[in-house]
């Protein structure tokens, strides 16, 4: 028996959920889990889908891709007014934040300090969400750009 792998967990997650599992969607599953690491952009999700079913609608891909993001399956982010959407890093602990690579796109995860913080400070308040993004060069850009100076 292999290791559990996230796409098996999303799967599960999918499985146990409202929504039907269908091949379309499987398929939209699986080509996004390869997508842990770097955000894509919904079009480029979209066009690819296209490729595979000729006859899906756009709509589809999109309601699904909002379904996979209410189902916690999917990350999401808008860049100059662009959806972009990754696979979720951590399906154990969903408050955690993101370094992002300004110069190739990687994504780490970084452990959220946060919680903590947010309860002390509104104590009057519910909080329903937050996103944390931290951004700069990663350690291989960033020794790319010391072997080149």
């Amino acid at each position: 028996m292999g290791m559990v792998t996230e796409y098996d967990t999303a799967l599960d997650i999918l499985k146990k959920s409202a929504f039907k599992v269908t091949k379309q969607r499987m398929d939209l599953l699986k080509y996004l889990a390869t997508f842990e690491e770097n955000y894509v952009s919904v079009i480029d999700v979209d066009h690819y889908m296209q490729d595979i079913y000729p006859n899906a609608s756009h709509a589809t891909t999109y309601r699904n891709i909002k379904e996979f993001t209410q189902l916690g399956l999917l990350e999401q982010r808008l860049d100059n007014g662009q959806l972009y959407v990754k696979f979720q890093c951590d399906f154990h602990s969903p408050h955690h934040g993101h370094f992002i690579c300004q110069n190739c796109g990687r994504v780490i995860k970084i452990e959220s300090p946060i919680d903590d913080h947010l309860e002390s400070q509104l104590t009057d308040y519910v909080v329903l969400g937050y996103k944390l993004e931290i951004y700069g060069l990663c350690n291989l850009c960033r020794n790319d750009d010391q072997v080149t100076d």
